[in-house]
């Protein structure tokens, strides 16, 4: 189960733009195939060196505090170099974790060989040592106890199969939108539109199927609800191994709509609240000549202002879709963080940098 999961994962990272114009210095530097060390403090783990100069730094701390000292991140702000490799990860068969610094999320790099071998490193004779960023999550999320929360631990629960029993794969970071999309198809006016017409979105045989919302609403909506993937394990297996239990991963949904957004098309973990809305408006553009299902979560918000010197009052009104509760930034627990954090972005922002 665990290793399903990871390569749900890793196979979401996607070829972005730096890897095949990455410039590498030709500064005579070559990195051993072990023994590594952070070049400005201790650690021997969690190391990734910066395909660019070759140079070899600590990676970010954990929630837990462990990890890191932040260096090569903080490297990368000074430097600008956007990719590095997490060297206990390479292995021989052609395979590591490589982040983007600039685009803030794990990549594939396809000349990875020739962008180690630039630096000394024979990939053909490396193997493996520390765990990838996908293993690392799972640890982290069982050693919390996310895991077995999630999973009601130490109760006696009988597997439930058939119509609307089925789960949606974690395909890295995309539990915001998963946890988003199990609630929508349980209402009636999302079931009507895209599982009950289904038949007919689909012998409307459009031209691009993956690119077309409508298509991917009714297929992620009937492998929700139809139940053809939550069968009971044949006599004798357990639920736990068996293939149709796996759920199924929203690959093409999560592709079609994160396109153009600049945080919901990243591999990044999100705001459900933020991606909620993102998904009405998208709903709300392809709904045109057909009744939109999220007028249901509708309601209108009235607004009265009153003028402090003639008494005289205003009402305006206005549609929502979502009721939120404000916090003021005073109550916060953490607010030194929170001052550091934002001093931070500000000063990243005017450098044209992301965090």
């Amino acid at each position: 189960m665990q290793k399903k999961s990871m390569e749900s994962a890793a196979e979401e990272w996607s070829e972005r733009r730096h890897a095949n114009n990455l410039v590498q210095l030709d500064n005579g530097k070559r990195i051993p195939p072990s023994g590594w060390k952070c070049e400005r403090c201790d650690l021997t783990q969690n190391l990734w060196m910066n395909l660019t100069d070759g140079a070899v730094l600590c990676g970010r701390k954990f929630f837990d505090g462990t990890g890191g000292n932040e260096h090569a991140a903080e490297y990368y702000r000074n430097k600008g170099y956007p990719l590095a490799v997490k060297l206990g990860t390479i292995t021989k068969e052609g395979k590591a974790d490589v982040y983007s610094y600039d685009e803030d999320e794990m990549v594939d790099d396809p000349h990875l060989i020739q962008h180690l071998a630039h630096f000394g490193i024979n990939m053909a004779q490396m193997e493996k040592t520390d765990k990838s960023m996908v293993e690392l999550e799972l640890d982290l999320n069982q050693k919390f106890g996310e895991w077995a929360s999630l999973q009601e631990a130490g109760s006696q629960l009988k597997p439930a199969y058939g119509p609307g029993y089925t789960g949606l794969i974690n395909l890295g970071n995309s539990c915001y939108l998963n946890s988003v999309m199990q609630v929508i198809f349980t209402l009636p006016a999302f079931q009507k539109r895209f599982v009950d017409k289904a038949p007919e979105v689909f012998l409307a045989l459009p031209a691009e199927p993956p690119s077309d919302f409508n298509v991917q609403m009714a297929k992620l909506g009937v492998g929700l609800l139809s139940g053809k993937y939550s069968k009971p394990p044949p006599e004798g297996q357990d639920a736990a191994t068996c293939d149709s239990q796996r759920g199924i991963p929203p690959r093409m949904f999560k592709t079609l709509i994160g396109r153009g957004h600049p945080d919901f098309s990243t591999k990044s973990q999100q705001d459900a609240q933020e991606f909620f809305l993102h998904f009405i408006n998208v709903l709300e553009r392809n709904s045109r000549h057909q009744t939109n299902p999220a007028d249901c979560f509708k309601f209108r918000v009235e607004d009265r202002f009153q003028c402090c010197k003639s008494k005289k009052v205003k009402y305006t009104y206005r549609t929502e879709y979502s009721l939120p509760l404000p916090i003021p930034l005073e109550a916060a627990i953490n607010k030194e963080e929170v001052t550091a954090f934002e001093t931070r972005k500000t000063e990243l922002k005017a450098k044209g940098l992301r965090m």
